[in-house]
């Protein structure tokens, strides 16, 4: 009896640790996966870039410039790392594009961080309970969980991070030389999933080599085991920067392609730029940037009462790797902190927004060993200053209840109020297909035919080639002299313009994202239809049509018109002017355009007609006077004019043509 009872009470602790470990893959599965198609609302700019790129891949075996398997994507002219692309390349092939199919592998990666940074913990700490802590400061630190729920290329340098690590500490572990091959594998894969990496990589190679060196820990056989895959997987990327530093034209290896940047951006670094980072390298990193799909401000990256214990395990961890290297040992914690290390030297030397979280997302990997490391050691504080071993129970107590009330709160914020608050944020757009869709099928050709103006985003023409999976090689059919394909793409394609004017144009059709304030009211003051489609808002102009005109109009011009032909004026501009009303309804009109060359042209100018309305005994129309001013040089393009006469209160216009004398 008395044997069972001890082999129970030895076997508990164990299946204590597996209901943690249940407990927290639930936790991990729903909030990683739960509203990951919403939330953050709209896709990312450079999300659709890559998942445009992606179905490009999977599709042609080009990306969206007709680049055969690049090693690293152009995107909008600065370059975007391929990995992410080639991992998306499956799901969007399967299933199109849409948010929760772009986020998807980058829910995977989460919880292969999480599989990684458990196992990493394994070398660091023997006692299985601080793995089961990593695992769970991993699950409920906000940082974590926000930069696993979008898809951008440099958030998978954190889970390639943790794989590198593992691998090198268990190559280091075991000695074998297969196992230092595998290390350098998976560090040549991690160059491929952001650029930054090119910086840190080498910094932090260099000293695990020297310190493995040191300690006997690496020959040359193992060292040639490692750089021999590295090197191999790091070529064509060195390539790609020969080829982009000295200006050299694109060229392929094999069927891979090294290519060539429209905008090479080495002015993200800068070594003006240290000293300022030297301190904000930290503050963006353990409070929080101001990037809202980063991080809360209110919770901070790992919640603001961490900082205390990662500040105690930065310290532990620099002090190990002094004392690893004196006495010549394997510390896993000390290549830990030389990671830590390499990514605050990248991070210091950027420029052009400086160390925000998803440019140096890597460094929170040690900095969640860091944490655990230093709540550990507070503990053993406590346990050598306080006798009772109860007070060691009541201060883990206290950070888990701290922690889990934390996360709790940090949750339902972000299901629910930080929803409201980031609608859609800057640099994020609703796909618009169903509304393109809408446009040709359910409005007359008349209409559909229309300028399509797509606006309230950065680089709306992605979202279209997005949207409606257009093949690349229509994309790449305007190819005159290969840079300048994307700035013709990004204004204007067939009769969709990818800007919203300057005036509203009358004739116009209107996609815009239902947050779209300004220009929703502006729509709806000039009476145009509506028609919701998921998160966008397609507007319509029915009244107008240059075939036909549905009110009757009363005009006299006084100048610029006789006769229906047009005088031009001496000077730079012409004006015509006169007054007019709409006889079906005795009103003045809402508006009056002039179209010259494609260009509109308003009644900048109502102007009083005291004599008209004295004559027709209404002072209701004394504002029916008008001038419309345009270039000269539009009218000279111009064969002829239109002139349009619009009242938007009863939905009718007038429209009349007048040819250049």
């Amino acid at each position: 009896m008395n044997i069972d009872i001890r082999e129970r009470l030895a076997k508990m602790p164990e299946r204590y640790r597996n209901c943690c470990w249940a407990a927290i893959i639930a936790a991990m599965a729903f909030i990683h996966c739960f509203r990951i198609g919403s939330l953050p609302c709209g896709i990312n700019v450079d999300e659709m870039g890559m998942g445009y790129d992606a179905w490009c891949l999977a599709n042609y075996g080009t990306d969206r410039y007709m680049n055969s398997f690049p090693v690293y994507l152009i995107n909008f002219s600065g370059g975007q790392s391929a990995l992410y692309a080639y991992l998306c390349a499956p799901f969007v092939y399967l299933f199109g594009i849409s948010a929760w199919v772009l986020r998807m592998p980058a829910v995977i990666f989460s919880f292969i961080t999480l599989f990684f940074s458990v196992r990493i913990a394994d070398y660091i700490w023997t006692d299985k309970n601080i793995n089961l802590l990593t695992g769970f400061l991993y699950t409920i630190f906000p940082v974590f969980l926000m930069l696993s729920r979008i898809g951008l290329d440099c958030n998978l340098m954190l889970g390639m991070s943790a794989m590198f690590l593992y691998f090198v500490l268990r190559a280091v572990n075991t000695g074998k030389t297969r196992d230092f091959f595998i290390a350098g594998i998976a560090g040549g894969m991690l160059l491929y999933s952001y650029i930054l990496s090119h910086i840190g990589m080498p910094v932090f190679v260099l000293c695990l080599a020297a310190y493995l060196i040191y300690i006997g820990k690496m020959d040359l056989r193992k060292a040639a085991a490692m750089g021999a895959p590295l090197f191999a997987f790091a070529l064509p990327l060195i390539l790609f920067h020969i080829v982009n530093i000295f200006g050299l034209d694109e060229f392929k290896l094999g069927i891979f392609t090294i290519p060539k940047l429209y905008r090479y951006r080495s002015d993200d670094l800068s070594l003006g730029i240290l000293v300022k980072n030297l301190g904000y390298f930290f503050q963006t990193t353990l409070l929080y940037d101001e990037v809202p799909f980063n991080s809360i401000p209110r919770y901070g990256n790992m919640y603001f009462f961490t900082i205390p214990f990662i500040a105690i395990g930065i310290i532990h961890g620099f002090y190990e790797c002094a004392r690893a290297c004196k006495n010549r040992v394997m510390k896993a914690y000390a290549i830990i902190t030389m990671w830590a290390l390499s990514m605050y030297i990248m991070g210091i030397g950027l420029a052009d927004g400086g160390p925000t979280v998803y440019r140096v997302n890597s460094v929170f990997l040690p900095y969640l060993f860091f944490a655990a490391d230093g709540i550990i050691m507070f503990g053993r504080v406590i346990a050598t200053h306080v006798a009772a071993q109860k007070a060691i129970r009541i201060f883990y107590g206290i950070v888990l209840a701290a922690y889990t009330a934390f996360f709790a709160s940090f949750i339902a914020y972000y299901f629910s109020d930080y929803i409201q608050n980031t609608q859609k944020v800057n640099l994020f757009n609703f796909p618009f297909g169903d509304a393109l869709d809408f446009i040709e099928s359910e409005l007359p050709k008349g209409i559909s035919d229309r300028n399509t103006y797509i606006g309230d985003c950065d680089q709306a023409y992605i979202y279209y080639l997005g949207s409606t999976l257009t093949p690349p090689d229509e994309y790449n059919e305007l190819i005159d002299d290969k840079p300048y394909t994307l700035w013709q793409w990004a204004r204007s394609y067939k009769n969709y313009r990818f800007y919203f004017p300057e005036e509203i144009d009358p004739l116009g059709n209107y996609i815009m994202p239902d947050s779209c304030s300004e220009w929703i009211s502006l729509c709806g003051q000039y009476g145009f239809k509506r028609e919701n489609i998921g998160r966008n808002c397609l507007y319509w102009n029915d009244m107008l049509s240059e075939t036909e005109s549905k009110a009757d109009a009363l005009i006299d011009w006084g100048h610029g018109i006789k006769d229906g032909e047009i005088f031009f004026d001496d000077g730079e501009n012409t004006f015509l002017s006169g007054w007019a009303l709409n006889a079906s309804y005795g009103t003045v009109w809402g508006d009056i355009v002039a179209i010259a060359d494609g260009k509109y042209y308003y009644a900048a100018e109502k102007m009083d007609r005291k004599d008209v309305a004295d004559i027709l005994q209404n002072d209701a129309l004394i504002r029916c006077g008008f001038r419309v001013t345009i270039p000269n040089e539009r009218l000279k393009n111009s064969e002829s004019i239109k002139i349009m006469f619009i009242d938007y209160t009863h939905r009718e216009c007038y429209i009349e043509t007048y040819s250049n004398k």
